[in-house]
């Protein structure tokens, strides 16, 4: 059975799932390998382009799920997902689907609320058993030159049918999103040839 939330936004989206009721499932079967050893899925792959961060975001996000059994699982794979961001990345919500008591439509990498606690948080439900998997699927177009004048060294990706789907325990499937994105990358502050991610702003379809 599927249901769809109304709203595209990521992650205002997994604040209210993690409030959601669940209940462990001690007849879960363990996934393996354990997920500080096994490669879960895709490829991980070295941040020299735009497209390489988006694909480690893709594979992190919706393919490590199956190697993620404890919550030093879902603490390992919520740092590397921290290496695909700057320390100053900023995701903008549709202001209309942005959580409450913020005090800006936007979030940041760290923090709490904020980008990698909120993905920490959604693993550890895959850890107890509340959520069975992700799946995380879209389109990437080729990376251009950022059209903003403020910001000349940054490229710029628009990324359409974006598709959200978390599976719950009992088997049904909440469509967290189902729209687009546009996301930004600058050149990470710790290594000048890698790329991170430094703006994502959510955009209705």
């Amino acid at each position: 059975m599927r249901h769809r939330l109304a709203f595209p936004a990521f992650f205002s989206a997994i604040i209210l799932l993690l409030l959601l009721a669940g209940c462990w499932n001690p007849f879960k079967p363990p996934k393996e390998p354990n997920g500080n050893g096994g490669n879960g899925g895709g490829e991980i792959l070295e941040r020299t382009s735009p497209e390489n961060v988006l694909n480690n975001l893709r594979v992190i996000y919706s393919e490590k799920d199956a190697v993620v059994n404890t919550a030093d699982d879902a603490h390992y794979w919520a740092e590397k997902y921290r290496e695909l961001f700057d320390p100053e990345f900023k995701f903008y919500f549709i202001p209309k689907d942005a959580p409450p008591d913020l005090p800006e439509p936007w979030w940041g990498r760290d923090g709490d609320p904020g980008e990698v606690v909120s993905f920490e948080a959604l693993l550890n439900q895959i850890a107890s058993g509340e959520i069975q998997g992700i799946e995380l699927s879209w389109h990437v177009n080729p990376a251009v030159p950022d059209n903003r004048v403020e910001h000349p060294d940054w490229m710029w990706i628009h990324v359409g049918s974006v598709l959200l789907d978390v599976m719950k325990a009992d088997g049904d499937i909440l469509r967290v999103s189902n729209g687009e994105a546009d996301f930004y990358f600058g050149a990470d502050p710790a290594d000048s040839t890698l790329w991170v991610v430094t703006e994502w702003w959510d955009r209705q379809p």
